[in-house]
């Protein structure tokens, strides 16, 4: 069999593995990969399958994560089917934005991992080379687990695909994907470097995001659809190893102010994002443009598509001295012009929703904004901690103390003492809105908490403007696989039910 050359992206250090995308440069395995600087610019190709504009965030997750959360709106018709259930799986402007991207990061993977495993550098090269393959399995792992909580059961290749044929897989069951996911955070929790990355490597995870990531994991194995009994103690082992790790060079911390946390960028809250840089073509991102206000930016007045925004009852929902409701929501905004612009006021039509205030540059073009897209912070860490502690023992002292120092960071008054079990549970799902929004965790807590029904009788683009009042059905536990993945895939025998 004719050996694949894999398809690398040399110019500007960004490295492509993908079969329908333009060949570069032609370098097949048996010439690549032999250092580490190969193996980076290798690993450099992952990243890039979750951070070119119009595609993953600003289009994809957006619709399938963020706008089924109760606190959003949009009057946008094929972003409010992703509120109202109306959806299928035709939809070709978004779902792909999310299928293809997490599996090309998989493809991508999956190379590097392949490639590296079964070689040596030299010596002083040779822990960077376990590094790089620990950094691959945590991004496989990152990617099967979106997958499988939007889509169920998802095809799992754990390999390079050399022909079309075997880019064709089943589908694997549900549980199956799980125990893949903490193998692969196992492994790359070892192999991980233990500190924070250089300068040149900033963003990039160290042992402490596998740690988190894994905590996260067994929290949703909690939960719907699974219910493991056995997953919530796992949980509680592992956040409490990443808040043992807190302000120390191995680990993360609570920020003094919210908007630091949210605006400087590769802070020590951070503890993943997909970067983003006008420095280089196709790097940036269109979510400042299109989640942005109208005439805010200042490069141009045909600026901030305005695809939805946050509801006035979530606004009115937080302590007045909240700083997280006006760094998250831009209720008034200088435009470009000078004006200010006040919810309500005409130009700011009530039906567009408060504006999202947490990615903003005023200075990009359509498609190269430079705010990196938040994927958990340490403030997720602490919310985590309190909702196992109160499921494991109920409202402690100490499932108090993890949310009242995220309330207590944001000005915000302390909880109210004397909740019961189930109130204290409530409390921390809306404290997760209040803390979280537009930072793409919505549709996972919802769905891993059990709540789509309650969260669709409430949707206002179900119930509000132009109701389509959906009948909740069991089905909405779960997006459609995109039909052009049936259609293209003969192993898929069928979409999720009601799809």
């Amino acid at each position: 069999m004719k050996k694949l050359k894999y398809i690398i992206l040399l110019a500007g250090l960004v490295a492509c593995s993908d079969l329908e995308e333009v060949v570069y440069s032609e370098i097949s395995p048996s010439n690549y990969y032999q250092n580490e600087e190969e193996a980076q610019v290798a690993v450099t190709s992952i990243y890039n399958s979750f951070n070119r504009f119009i595609s993953l965030y600003d289009f994809g997750l957006s619709s399938l994560a963020v706008v089924p959360s109760p606190k959003i709106q949009s009057k946008v018709s094929w972003r409010r089917k992703w509120a109202n259930y109306t959806t299928d799986a035709t939809d070709a402007i978004s779902l792909p934005r999310v299928w293809n991207p997490f599996y090309r990061g998989i493809f991508r993977s999956n190379v590097v991992i392949s490639e590296l495993e079964g070689r040596e550098f030299i010596s002083e090269e040779e822990t960077a080379r376990k590094e790089i393959i620990a950094e691959a399995k945590f991004l496989r792992s990152w990617s099967f687990f979106n997958l499988v909580q939007l889509f169920g059961a998802v095809p799992m290749p754990l390999k390079p695909a050399i022909t079309a044929e075997e880019a064709q897989l089943p589908r694997t069951p549900i549980a199956e994907v799980y125990q893949q996911i903490i193998l692969d955070l196992q492994e790359a929790e070892m192999d991980l470097p233990s500190d924070k990355r250089g300068a040149t490597q900033i963003g990039r995870p160290i042992q402490a995001t596998a740690k988190f990531l894994l905590a996260k994991v067994y929290l949703t194995m909690a939960g719907f659809p699974l219910q493991d009994a056995n997953a919530m103690a796992l949980a509680k082992t592992k956040i409490q190893e990443v808040i043992d790790l807190e302000d120390t060079p191995q680990g993360y911390k609570l920020l003094e102010s919210y908007a630091d946390a949210i605006w400087v960028e590769n802070n020590d809250e951070r503890i993943f994002a997909i970067q983003q840089t006008q420095s280089a073509t196709r790097q940036g991102t269109a979510f400042g443009h299109v989640w942005g206000s109208r005439n805010r930016i200042l490069t141009s007045p045909g600026l901030g598509q305005r695809h939805g925004g946050f509801t006035m009852d979530f606004y009115n929902s937080f302590d007045a001295t909240d700083t997280r409701r006006d760094v998250t929501m831009a209720y008034s905004y200088v435009d470009r012009d000078g004006i200010t612009r006040t919810y309500g006021d005409g130009f700011y039509p009530e039906r567009e929703g408060i504006y999202q205030n947490k990615y903003v540059d005023l200075d990009q073009n359509a498609v190269d904004g430079d705010p990196d897209m938040i994927v958990y912070r340490y403030s997720d860490a602490l919310l985590m901690a309190a909702e196992i502690e109160n499921s494991l023992n109920g409202p402690t002292a100490i499932a108090y103390g993890y949310l009242n120092r995220v309330r207590s960071r944001a000005l915000a008054t302390d909880a109210p003492d004397g909740m019961t079990q189930e109130e204290f549970a409530e409390y921390v799902y809306e404290e997760r809105y209040k803390e979280l929004s537009f930072e793409f965790q919505e549709i996972y807590d919802i769905r891993r908490l059990g709540k789509v029904e309650e969260v669709l009788s409430q949707h206002p683009e179900n119930i509000t403007w132009s109701p389509t009042n959906t009948a909740y059905s069991p089905n909405f536990n779960l997006w459609p696989i995109p039909v052009s993945e049936i259609n293209n895939n003969p192993e898929i025998l069928e979409n999720n039910p009601g799809w």
